[in-house]
């Protein structure tokens, strides 16, 4: 602060004439430096912020309902075709941990909306893999009927459940995948060629 009222002073002092230039000179070279420092603060936090949006992109933040894990984490998304579910259900069949699940999820060219998302999931209870449709998601409840329904001319019959008060309604004693292909191309319309996006944890997928 003191150099700088030096400087406007031995200017007025020496060439009077030329103090307002000065003067707007300066406030000009201070205002430059500010806008550069600014534009690379806002460049490191557009940076910053891009990184993790391409991270929380990948990612999902999920709750189980088992009560010794009920805390929300983020689990990576992946990309899965439905060819490839089978060896989902074999992977978490021969899994090591203590909870294992898998959710898959996916939109109708419909109800694009994240929030219209159909949820399935799968998961092993008392060492036996099944189907579980979580009653939680808005399409999920919406849709309870007729995911009823389609079970039924499947020959099963979904068994009412519920976990840490989540509801869901249980289907074993079938072929997993073939139904989870069954709901999303039958039930849904879905295309067979359009990936799904799934998550999982307590197991390795894919095993290589």
């Amino acid at each position: 602060m003191t150099g700088s009222l030096r400087t406007h002073i031995s200017c007025a002092s020496t060439m009077p004439w030329l103090w307002p230039e000065a003067c707007l000179l300066g406030n000009l070279k201070e205002r430059k430096a500010m806008s550069v420092m600014v534009v690379v603060v806002l460049i490191a936090v557009l940076s910053i912020a891009g990184i993790a949006a391409s991270i929380l992109n990948s990612r999902l933040l999920v709750r189980d309902r088992n009560e010794e894990r009920n805390g929300p984490r983020l689990l990576k998304q992946v990309a899965v075709r439905l060819d490839e579910l089978p060896s989902v259900v074999e992977a978490m069949s021969y899994g090591s941990g203590k909870v294992r699940y898998a959710g898959i999820t996916f939109n109708t060219a419909d109800r694009p909306s994240e929030d219209d998302a159909v949820n399935l999931n799968l998961s092993v209870e008392n060492g036996t893999v099944g189907f579980d449709w979580v009653l939680l998601a808005p399409r999920n409840l919406e849709d309870e009927g007729r995911f009823r329904a389609f079970v039924q001319t499947q020959g099963a019959e979904p068994i009412t459940r519920s976990t840490n008060g989540v509801s869901y309604l249980r289907v074993e004693g079938v072929d997993t995948a073939n139904l989870i292909a069954g709901i999303v191309t039958e039930m849904y319309q879905h295309p067979s060629t359009e990936p799904l996006q799934l998550v999982h944890e307590g197991f390795t997928w894919p095993s290589s």
